[in-house]
């Protein structure tokens, strides 16, 4: 048996210049790496000495000079892109999933709050602030050009520009905010008067170019296509230089005389420099630093001068920082980011207990003791649950056996083979509920080792086993009549839609098996028949009287919040930000205070309530109170860290 106590860091420590703690929110400061790739690295001039990155972890991290990074996470979506703006406070953020939800937020990074959210039709191009911050332009996939936002109130600012518009990855104001500059892939450079929107010149130049930037005080412009550098003049459009490099990661300033450019070789990566001859054209390549030390698989994917140094994230969630004097050796440059922690990927409570599985273990653990009681070796599991004093294990996603841990001998007990993969496996009393391949719900009797189907059919989210007879099944609806809750009598096999229920669909289904004629909670998504917005609410219906009504609801979508219940009270992250519960009895609504990341699961016992967050941490309450008791980190050897 392993035990292993809690190491802390002292609050003291987090009083570091340049970070904020918010009231209603707190960040992480470490020096973690993104758990994904990084998307962007930003540098503002002209204010403190910060870099920003984000990532397909859907996190914000804040460096200081001294490699240490305040994080913050503001989507459960990847990151594509962000701006700073020139105000230093405030930042930009495109979040997709790449395919219909495309949104603009903006986040004022002292207290850790949106200030606002603008959602598209199309996916975005580009995304940057004017020069003073009046406005936030996004270039969309849209033939009508770019979109410009009030970047105090998120309004559309109608009409900016005139003319012949379309597509643009590339805008920039001047410092005075009275032109504008556009670049299109069909090959075009515009430039446009933004006091009154007028077109004041057009060239043609080089087509498809992506990453396009200015340099040299915009004289020159460049951009990559294929495995190619066009280098260009600016204000004609002209053609100055084309280079050859293998799949370049450009790094460039407005403000920069030069243009610089990474390519990755195998473990090595190289920095180059296109110089400035006299402002007229430019010189061939020259190599100026190479570097070894990358990981096998990793590669620098973008990067950003800062100062006199380069900030470069890589595929795999590493920031580099060096700088770009010219040197002949070979130099072995290691990230200042760690991987410091491991993720926490499931909790349960068992009694006064909460057990924990990570990566290589199942342990159990406690707010008082702050001890690690390892009980058995994770083989590849991602969920628990508890049943009695032991341990199911399953994983999502996956046809790997469902097994019983006996807790007191550590010993593994397979249950059954799922035929699908499982999305869904609940416990209700002796029997295990599981939806293999959103197609088939199944009950399997832990007692006598029996599986049998219970119900087939497609696009199932969720199900709840009422009681021996009665399952009720949450779906995808086909379409906007079809209820996306159904009533399924076990013994006769016959079928009722519940069209009190309406919306698109319906998941994350419970009710408390203690009561009589307990009311079923759950969550859909519906269109607003008054806003006309798709609207995400926590419902409550009652299969005695069949009637529904909602509890919560947000105007936005949300496919991935959680409902559980504890006696009369229901947990539920509705909104993906944060934790609230409602009291069913008195109506009381309380929302917690979330750590830097969001949270995806929350369990309770009779002082204590855990949440899991999406960054693989966990977070301490007082159920009764909203504020943190504290954030726990699972270090790479076994120990609690606290923050």
């Amino acid at each position: 048996m392993q035990k292993n106590k809690l190491a802390k860091i002292s609050l003291l420590t987090l009083s570091i210049a340049g970070f904020n703690f918010s009231l209603f929110a707190q960040s992480h400061i470490s020096t973690q790496s993104h758990s994904g790739g990084v998307t962007n690295i930003s540098f503002l001039e002209n204010t403190d000495s910060s870099v920003f990155s984000s990532g397909t972890d859907g996190f914000l991290i804040k460096w200081s000079d001294d490699g240490i990074g305040e994080h913050y996470q503001i989507s459960d979506l990847p990151i594509k892109m962000i701006a700073r703006s020139p105000n230093g406070n405030e930042i930009a953020v495109y979040e997709s999933d790449g395919a219909s939800l495309n949104r603009v937020s903006v986040w004022n990074w002292k207290t850790l709050t949106r200030k606002f959210a603008f959602r598209f039709t199309d996916s975005l191009t580009s995304l940057s602030y004017s020069a003073k911050g009046t406005y936030i332009i996004c270039g969309t996939a849209n033939v009508d050009g770019p979109i410009f936002l009030n970047s105090v109130n998120g309004s559309i600012i109608r009409n900016k520009i005139k003319g012949d518009k379309s597509i643009v990855n590339f805008v920039y104001t001047s410092d005075s905010e009275k032109s504008l500059i556009t670049y299109s892939p069909k090959g075009t450079l515009v430039y446009y008067n933004l006091q009154n929107g007028n077109e004041k010149a057009r060239f043609n130049t080089e087509y498809d170019l992506n990453q396009f930037c200015l340099f040299n005080n915009g004289v020159f412009g460049a951009g990559v296509r294929g495995n190619s550098i066009f280098v260009i003049q600016a204000v004609t459009g002209n053609t100055l230089g084309t280079f050859k490099a293998n799949n370049p990661v450009l790094i460039s300033r407005n403000k920069s005389k030069d243009l610089y450019y990474i390519v990755n070789d195998n473990r090595q990566f190289k920095l180059f420099k296109i110089s400035n001859d006299r402002n007229k054209a430019v010189v061939s390549p020259e190599l100026q630093r190479t570097f070894s030390g990358l990981k096998n698989g990793e590669e620098i994917v973008c990067a950003a001068l800062a100062g006199e140094e380069i900030y470069a994230g890589t595929n795999t969630g590493n920031i580099y920082k060096f700088d770009y004097a010219q040197s002949e050796r070979i130099d072995v440059q290691q990230p200042f980011t760690d991987k410091m922690y491991e993720s926490i990927y499931d909790i349960a409570a068992v009694g006064e207990d909460f057990y924990f599985l990570s990566p290589s273990s199942i342990f159990k653990s406690s707010y008082e003791s702050n001890i690690i009681d390892k009980k058995a070796v994770n083989s590849g599991y991602t969920s628990l649950i508890p049943y009695g004093e032991n341990i199911i294990l399953w994983t999502k996603d996956s046809k790997k056996p469902v097994v019983l841990l006996e807790l007191s001998s550590n010993k593994m007990i397979q249950l059954f083979n799922p035929e699908g993969t499982i999305q869904i496996l609940k416990l209700y009393g002796n029997s295990l509920i599981d939806i293999e391949s959103n197609s088939s719900v199944n009950l399997f009797d832990i007692s006598t080792s029996q599986k049998k189907q219970l119900f087939q059919g497609t696009s199932i989210q969720d199900a709840l086993l009422y009681n021996e007879n009665d399952l009720y099944i949450a779906k995808t609806s086909t379409s906007s009549s079809a209820s996306p809750l159904v009533y399924v009598n076990i013994k006769t096999q016959e079928t009722v839609p519940l069209n009190s229920i309406k919306g698109t669909v319906v998941y994350s289904l419970t009710y408390n098996p203690n009561i009589s004629q307990s009311e079923i909670f759950g969550i859909t998504i519906y269109t607003n028949s008054q806003t006309k917005k798709l609207t995400t609410s926590v419902f409550a219906y009652r299969p005695s009287t069949k009637n529904m009504r909602y509890l919560l609801s947000i105007s936005d979508e949300d496919s991935e919040a959680f409902a559980t219940l504890n006696e009369n009270i229901l947990f539920t992250n509705i909104g993906k930000s944060q934790v609230r519960s409602v009291n069913i009895s008195t109506k009381r609504d309380l929302t917690y205070r979330r750590s830097a990341s969001m949270p995806i699961k929350a369990i309770t016992n009779k002082s204590k309530m855990v949440v899991l967050n999406r960054d693989g941490s966990i977070s301490w309450y007082n159920p009764t109170l909203n504020n943190v008791l504290a954030d726990w980190y699972l270090t790479s050897d076994g120990n609690w860290f606290e923050f």
